[in-house]
């Protein structure tokens, strides 16, 4: 594997080339992958000869697209705060803003480095689902011309088999108690709360990641902790027993 550095525009890109057939390449681009086609030239009128050993086969300059990205609402809710501004660095997994909906705080985080262009929201303002939240800063990247024949597929990985938790044991409920369901599907990321560990109405129960978000799912009344019915890492269903309240 061959890397190098370009720094375009004051933008600094690192292209490794991973493997060359013939005249395909398949590179990656800020750990983005393309697969390129190096065109040979040849003078019009001559015979092509074989390339010399030890020089390096001349490739015509790509066209080159602006390549912009921007985070889009998952679901419908309410903008309660926002945590970026125009111009900021951020990090792959960094929390964007923080919006409101289905009784929950969801986190929206950023798919990958970038740099936030726009901002199209603000604290309290209500949005529907795929309205565009954050722009990002466009990068530029090589792409096949537009002549050259498409790519070969690659070929599919095989999907990754995840085994599910042991489950829980069924536990006896108090008449008294207040059932915390999971609103949608996902994963458990963090559970927050103990058992008789008392909480406030608002309070944060446990952290549910679902559609690339991480979900505060909160108390809906004062009570005290009396179950637990998940655990971190745990898959649930939409309508899954999370938490009793008493």
């Amino acid at each position: 594997m061959k890397k190098f550095k370009f720094k375009i525009n004051e933008s600094l890109y690192e292209v490794s080339i991973n493997e060359i057939d013939k005249n395909v390449a398949e590179i990656e681009v800020n750990g983005t992958p393309f697969t390129v086609e190096i065109e040979k030239h040849e003078k019009s009128g001559t015979t092509a000869s074989k390339k010399p050993a030890g020089k390096v086969t001349p490739i015509t300059t790509p066209t080159r697209i602006i390549a912009a990205e921007s985070i889009k609402s998952p679901l419908p809710g309410i903008i309660i705060k926002v945590l970026v501004q125009p111009g900021q660095s951020v990090k792959r997994g960094s929390v964007l803003l923080t919006m409101e909906s289905m009784k929950m705080e969801n986190n929206i985080l950023a798919e990958e480095d970038t740099i936030v262009k726009t901002v199209r929201v603000q604290p309290g303002q209500s949005v529907l689902q795929d309205d565009i939240l954050v722009d990002f800063v466009g990068s530029e990247v090589a792409v096949t011309p537009t002549t050259a024949p498409a790519p070969a597929p690659k070929p599919t990985p095989a999907p990754v088999v995840e085994t599910p938790p042991a489950a829980a044991k069924p536990v006896q409920k108090s008449n008294s108690a207040s059932t915390i369901k999971s609103p949608l599907p996902g994963s458990v990321f963090k559970v927050l709360v103990s058992v008789g560990q008392t909480v406030n109405s608002g309070d944060s129960l446990l952290i549910l990641e679902s559609m690339k978000m991480e979900n505060n799912i909160l108390a809906e009344k004062s009570g005290t902790v009396k179950t637990i019915y998940v655990q971190p890492g745990q898959t649930v269903m939409q309508d899954d027993e999370l938490i009793d309240l008493e």
